[in-house]
């Protein structure tokens, strides 16, 4: 098997990492130029980068890597100064790695003629300014740093030493090598079995320090030495070195016996101890997995998330029709244990929930450079404001969550934010101002884009209705506001290549409520426009109030629950387009669910109302019973289902029947728009 396709995986999600730390951290050089550690950090994330691509044979990736550290290091040296022309090159480069990591994912060739363009804008930047002396600095940075870095070997046998002297006088070369990890290296193991096996392809590996077991273990702090057998030169052994990841220092001599062993004991001559407490040193620095002090975390593939997601959904069915069973009999002997079982499943519900948690910081990193590219193209100055990054969803939901999230940026940023000038002649800050927030409020995540613009004026909006042949004299400004999710509606006087075209903010609407959630309105002339949205925590698993029409059973999200009233027909008033009921003073919408269904069209005497609270709004759905609160799990259905916009999924019950999910924000959604 190719060692390659074994690391392909590590490749793809260390370069996702490293692409997006260097957006970040370049977004931050173009406002902090003078920052020399950010500078270093960003040339350690290339060069780390670049080394990846090298080891895994990505030619195409190394070459561009390599010219764009070439601008980094003039960054560092100041043969160049920092300005947002040479950051607008820089992020080129970024997008274009992407495309390329995004091609090799799906096996395509890379090829020389997708970098000519970058290549030759990288080649004139770099030939504009020449520091003769940075060169030499460097190398005399890096003999210095050498000086102190011990290159000897304590373990050496006789037998060694034979070989050496059998390989010199034919036609090879021996090394004495000496490698110097990144610090932060977080898989010594994997760098060192990469470096080691690129060496093997034009060489052998005689003999290491640490020894190679204590090497694949990751069991030593940053250095490691080897003596190396090759007919390549030195020049070529340091290249065929740096060109892997995550390397501070490399140290190539050639072996010399004087030199390399001044300070060494013969195996042969000594009783092995030196070796023994050595090696047991390397063992006890190596990291104390079993150490709950730091805290440790791996990479799992998300079908294997997913698989033991499916059978604990499935172990909470059989939980449910036990407890079902034990109810209908009344069977004492067995309550205790399932009560245990209940308890059991439960918590451990709730750890796999935990472990498909991800931080919508995932979805929010990427922001700051697509506002920044948005705010040049468009000639307006704006500041993003992020907070709450850390808060944790399900990583289905924040897998979906980005293209709705741009689009509601992309909208604030061309139609919210006004130029500088006009911000001027209102009195505001010429520079506006963007903020995305995101906070857990009990089992929803609430995400919030506020911008503080020209906000969405209803006149504008009603004469852009009235040519849709969209009839507007009934509604109220928020109404009229709500017609931007209307499909094909647009305001834009001009179309763009960032808006203007009416396709968006529907889709947004459609892919919030397909998650769950809901998404509302808030904006007001001159001030500025929020849109809130609202996240259920998790797909897979929810509390449910379980209620029958007439003898189906179907479950309603419990999240949306305000409270259950009981109803009588006559308090059921009816207006011209549909029914209503008061409550708390006001007359909210009622949700016939029978008729809805089309179960029947039979009128009871008292019904439960189920008041919901959607967008801000309260909806009354009827039903006949009231079975009560119960954990479900949620199954997919038939695309067709779906395609009703009234059922959320499916659910199996204690019995093995099955229950249907209503989707009531995709109800009243509906509802609202009748």
């Amino acid at each position: 098997m190719d060692d390659n396709n074994i690391y392909r995986t590590l490749f793809f999600e260390e370069s996702d990492e490293h692409l997006q730390q260097l957006n970040d951290n370049v977004l931050a050089l173009e406002n902090n130029p003078g920052d020399l550690d950010l500078l270093n950090e960003i040339f350690r994330s290339a060069h780390t980068l670049k080394g990846m691509a090298a080891t895994m044979g990505y030619d195409v990736m190394t070459e561009l890597t390599h010219k764009m550290e070439n601008i980094l290091e003039k960054f560092k040296t100041g043969s160049i100064q920092i300005t947002s022309d040479y950051i607008s090159l820089i992020f080129s480069c970024l997008d274009r790695l992407s495309i390329l990591v995004e091609d090799l994912r799906e096996d395509k060739e890379l090829k020389h003629e997708q970098i000519v363009d970058l290549l030759a804008q990288l080649d004139r930047v770099e030939g504009e300014t020449v520091n003769p002396s940075s060169e030499a600095t460097k190398k005399i940075d890096v003999a210095t740093h050498s000086q102190d870095w011990r290159n000897y070997f304590e373990a050496l046998e006789e037998s060694d030493l034979f070989v050496i002297e059998q390989a010199v006088s034919g036609d090879y070369h021996a090394y004495s090598i000496g490698v110097r990890l990144d610090k932060e290296s977080m898989l010594k193991g994997p760098r060192v079995f990469l470096i080691m096996e690129k060496l093997e392809q034009a060489g052998d590996i005689l003999h290491t320090e640490p020894a190679t077991e204590l090497l694949e273990e990751g069991a030593f702090d940053t250095d490691f030495h080897l003596i190396y057998l090759t007919k390549n030169t030195i020049e070529d052994v340091r290249t065929n070195i740096e060109s892997n990841s995550e390397i501070d220092q490399v140290l190539v001599e050639s072996f010399d016996q004087e030199k390399h062993l001044k300070k060494v004991q013969l195996l042969e001559e000594s009783s092995g101890q030196t070796l023994v407490t050595e090696t047991k040193e390397k063992i006890n620095k190596a990291p104390q997995y079993g150490n709950h002090q730091n805290n440790q975390s791996i990479r799992v593939d998300l079908s294997r998330l997913d698989l033991f997601l499916n059978l604990v959904s499935e172990l909470v069915v059989y939980r449910n029709q036990l407890e079902d069973v034990s109810n209908r009999e009344n069977i004492n002997e067995i309550k205790d244990s399932l009560e245990q079982v209940s308890r059991l499943t439960s918590e451990l519900q709730d750890l796999v929930l935990k472990i498909r948690m991800q931080q919508v910081n995932v979805v929010f990193s990427r922001f700051p450079r697509m506002v920044r590219d948005l705010s040049n193209e468009l000639g307006k100055e704006i500041d993003l404001i992020i907070t709450g990054e850390e808060t944790e969803l399900d990583k289905t939901v924040v897998s979906e969550l980005s293209d709705p999230l741009v689009h509601l940026l992309r909208n604030s940023i061309d139609h919210g934010i006004e130029q500088p000038a006009t911000r001027l002649k209102l009195g505001k800050e010429a520079t506006g101002t963007i903020r995305l927030t995101a906070f857990q409020e009990g089992n929803q995540v609430i995400i919030t884009i506020e911008d503080d613009g020209k906000g969405l004026n209803p006149e504008l909006l009603k004469a852009s209705a009235k040519k849709k042949g969209i009839e507007t004299n009934n509604m109220t400004d928020e109404e009229i506001q709500r017609l931007i999710f209307h499909p094909g509606f647009s305001t834009a006087k001009e179309i763009t290549n960032v808006s203007g075209r009416g396709v968006g903010m529907d889709a947004v609407q459609s892919k919030i409520l397909s998650l769950g959630g809901t998404i509302e309105l808030r904006s007001q002339v001159d001030v500025g426009t929020t849109f809130t949205i609202r996240l259920p925590l998790t797909l897979s698993i929810i509390d449910a109030l379980m209620v029958k029409v007439a003898e189906d059973t179907f479950a309603i999200p419990l999240d949306v629950v305000e409270r259950v009233v009981r109803i009588k027909e006559e308090e059921i008033v009816k207006t011209l387009n549909q029914e209503v009921y008061e409550f708390q003073g006001n007359m909210i919408p009622v949700l016939r669910t029978n008729e809805m269904l089309a179960i029947n069209d039979e009128k009871m005497d008292k019904y439960y109302g189920i008041i919901v609270n959607i967008d801000q709004k309260y909806y009354a759905i009827l039903a006949d019973r009231l079975i009560g609160q119960q954990e479900v799990v949620i199954k997919k259905i038939d695309s067709m289902l779906q395609q009703t916009r009234k059922y959320q999924g499916a659910t199996i019950l204690g019995d093995g029947s099955i229950a249907l999910i209503l989707d009531v924000n995709a109800i009243c959604s509906d509802q609202r728009s009748i």
